[in-house]
C-alpha cells in the first residue's frame, strides 16, 4: 500500500470512529436511589433505554411569586440546561412543560409535537388532575408544613418584590409568562406541553417508559401537576426525580423549622421513601451533583450539636418510628414556639455504646470537627465511661477535660454545656456519674446543664413512662408470642420492640419485661423540653 491510500484509509477509519462517538448513546447506567422506612439509603444499578426516556421540565418559569425561588433557580438553571443538552445528544425526549404559559408557545413545532401524538390506548383515571397523594403516602407523615404557600422571603423583601412585578406589568400572584429563557427549546426534537393527557399521549406514542422529572417546586408542582411524579408512579411509568435539579416551596418559619435547604432535602427523603425513586445530575454530565450557594440560604441560624451515649443518639426510636419527631427534632421545634428566639439548627451526633475516650480515638473528626461552627454543644457523658474505665475517677475527668480542650481548637465560639446523666429509674440516680460532672464543670468555669432532676420527677409520675420496652423473645411463652409477633425485630436473638406500655397488661409479669431504661420518645420529649427552657433562657441572656 503507497502511501497516498494509506493516508487516505487512516482518514476513512477516523471519519468512521467519528461518526460512531457522535452516534446517541444506546443506554445509560444510573444510580438509583431510594431510601427504606428506616430512611437509610438504598442503590440500585439500573440500564436504561434512551430512545424510551423522557425527561420532563416542571414549571422552570421566567417568574415566581417569591423572589428567593426566582434567585435559586437562576442559579440552578445553567446546569440544568447542560444536563437538557446531553440528554438530548443522547436521544432522550425532552419535555418542556412550563403550566399555564402555552400561550407563549402556540404554533411552535415543539407545541405541535405535544399537540398532535396519536391518543394512547389507554387514558389513564384522572390522568388530567392535580394528584396530592398515592396510596403509599397515607401512613406517612408529610414532612413539610406548605400550609403558608411556602414563600420564604423576608416580608420587606416581599413588599419590595411585589412592587416590581407590579412594574412589569405582572400579575404578582401569577407573574409567569413562559419557561426561563436559560434553557434551550430544540424545536426540531423537544415537545411543549402542560397537559396530563398530552403528556400521557406522547409517552406512549414513542413507547417511553423512563421519565425523569427535574423543576420546580417538589411538594408542589414536581410531585403533584397531572405530569408530576406521582401521576407517572401510580399509572406504570419507571419515573425517578433528579434530586439536584429541583426546589421547594418551603418557608423555614414553618414545621419542621428547619433550613430551606434542609426542607428540601426532608421532602426529597419523602419523595425516595413514599413515590419514587431519585438520581443526580452529574451522573449524565459528570462532575458534583448540584447545590445551592449561602446567597439562597436565608438568615443565619445558630448551630447546636448534641454529644453523647445511646441516651442522646435515641437509635431504638429512630429504628421503630423512623417517621415521627426525634429527640433534635422535638428539640429544634421547642425552640422555635419560643418567638423571641432565632431559628436553630440540631445535629444530633449521640452515639449508642460511645464513651469520650472511644469518641476521641474514632470519630471525633468527622462527627464534630467537620460539622459547622456550633453556637451550642451539649456534651452528655459517663455511663459507659464508668462501665468501660478501669479507674474511671480519675480517667474520666481527663477524657471529659482533653474532649473540652479539642472543642474548643475546633468550635472556638460555642459555648461547651456538660450535662448531667439521666437518672435511668428511682433508685438508680446516677450521683456518683453526676457529681464528678459538676466538679468538672465548676473546674473549667463553664455553665452546667442539670437534667436529672426533671426526669427524676417525670420518673416519680409512673415508674415506667419514660423508657421503651426491649425484651428477648426467647423469655416470652409460647402460648403468648402470637401477641408479640407485630414487634419482633429480627436478629440473631431476636427482641420484642415497644415504644410504651401497650403490651404491659400481657407480659408485664415477666421479669425483666420493663428492665430496659433507655428512654422512649416521651423520654426524650421530656430532655427536649427541659432542654429548650434552659437554652433558651441563655440565648435571650446572651443576646440582651
Amino acid at each position: 500500500m503507497n502511501s497516498e491510500m494509506t493516508q487516505r484509509f487512516i482518514r476513512m477509519r477516523l471519519a468512521f470512529l467519528f461518526f460512531i462517538l457522535s452516534l446517541p448513546a444506546f443506554s445509560a447506567d444510573l444510580k438509583v436511589q431510594s431510601r427504606a422506612p428506616s430512611g437509610k439509603t438504598i442503590l440500585v444499578k439500573e440500564s436504561w433505554l434512551l430512545a424510551r426516556t423522557a425527561i420532563i421540565v416542571c414549571d422552570m418559569w421566567d417568574s415566581h411569586t417569591c423572589k428567593n425561588a426566582v434567585t435559586r433557580e437562576g442559579e440552578m438553571a445553567p446546569r440544568m440546561n447542560q444536563v437538557l443538552t446531553k440528554a438530548r445528544q443522547d436521544g432522550i425526549l425532552i419535555i418542556h412543560a412550563p403550566s399555564s404559559c402555552m400561550a407563549a408557545y402556540e404554533g411552535t413545532p415543539a407545541r405541535e409535537r405535544a399537540k398532535t401524538a396519536p391518543t394512547a390506548a389507554r387514558i389513564p383515571d384522572k390522568i388530567g388532575e392535580w394528584c396530592k397523594q398515592i396510596p403509599s403516602e397515607e401512613k406517612a407523615i408529610y414532612p413539610l408544613d406548605q400550609s403558608d404557600g411556602g414563600n420564604d422571603d423576608e416580608p420587606e423583601k416581599h413588599a419590595a418584590w411585589v412592587k416590581e412585578l407590579e412594574s412589569q406589568n405582572r400579575n404578582p400572584k401569577g407573574p409567569w409568562l413562559k419557561q426561563i429563557d436559560v434553557l434551550t427549546i430544540d424545536q426540531t426534537k423537544d415537545a411543549i406541553s402542560d397537559s396530563g393527557v398530552e403528556i400521557w399521549n406522547l409517552l406512549e406514542s414513542r413507547n417511553i417508559d423512563n421519565v425523569i422529572l427535574m423543576g420546580v417546586h417538589t411538594n408542589m408542582c414536581v410531585a403533584g401537576r397531572p405530569f408530576g411524579l406521582r401521576q407517572m408512579a401510580k399509572n406504570g411509568k419507571h419515573v425517578v426525580l433528579m434530586r439536584d435539579m429541583t426546589d421547594t416551596m418551603y418557608n423555614p418559619a414553618c414545621w419542621p423549622f428547619v433550613s430551606h435547604t434542609r426542607g428540601t432535602e426532608l421532602f426529597i427523603h419523602h419523595v425516595e421513601k413514599h413515590i419514587c425513586p431519585t438520581i443526580s445530575s452529574d451522573q449524565f454530565i459528570g462532575g458534583k451533583p448540584f447545590t445551592f450557594s449561602d446567597a439562597t440560604a436565608g438568615k443565619k441560624r445558630l448551630q447546636i450539636l448534641l454529644l453523647g451515649d445511646s441516651t442522646t443518639e435515641a437509635s431504638i426510636p429512630k429504628k421503630i418510628a423512623p417517621d415521627e419527631p426525634q429527640f433534635e427534632d422535638t428539640l429544634r421545634t421547642l425552640l422555635a414556639a419560643q418567638p423571641t428566639l432565632p431559628f436553630c439548627d440540631v445535629y444530633n451526633e449521640g452515639q449508642s455504646g460511645e464513651y469520650i475516650r472511644r469518641l476521641l480515638d474514632t470519630r471525633y473528626d468527622k462527627a464534630v470537627k467537620r460539622k459547622p461552627q456550633a453556637d451550642y454543644i451539649f456534651i452528655r457523658y459517663g455511663l459507659n465511661d464508668m462501665a468501660r474505665l478501669k479507674d474511671w475517677k480519675t480517667q474520666f475527668p481527663k477524657d471529659f477535660r482533653e474532649l473540652l480542650a479539642r472543642l474548643r481548637q475546633d468550635h472556638p465560639k460555642a459555648m461547651l454545656i456538660p450535662m448531667t446523666v439521666i437518672p435511668y429509674a428511682l433508685d438508680n440516680l446516677h450521683e456518683d456519674i453526676n457529681a464528678l460532672i459538676k466538679q468538672i464543670a465548676i473546674e473549667e468555669q463553664l455553665m452546667l446543664f442539670d437534667i436529672a432532676p426533671r426526669y427524676l420527677a417525670e420518673l416519680k409520675k409512673g415508674s415506667d413512662m419514660l423508657n421503651y420496652r426491649r425484651f428477648p423473645l426467647s423469655k416470652i411463652p409460647e402460648n403468648l408470642r402470637a401477641f408479640a409477633t407485630p414487634y419482633i425485630n429480627p436478629g440473631t436473638d431476636p427482641q420484642v420492640i415497644v415504644m410504651d406500655n401497650r403490651l404491659d397488661g400481657i407480659f408485664g409479669h415477666l421479669p425483666g419485661w420493663a428492665g430496659d431504661r433507655h428512654p422512649n420518645l416521651a423520654g426524650y420529649n421530656v430532655i427536649a423540653d427541659e432542654t429548650a427552657k434552659w437554652l433558651g433562657a441563655v440565648i435571650l441572656s446572651q443576646t440582651k
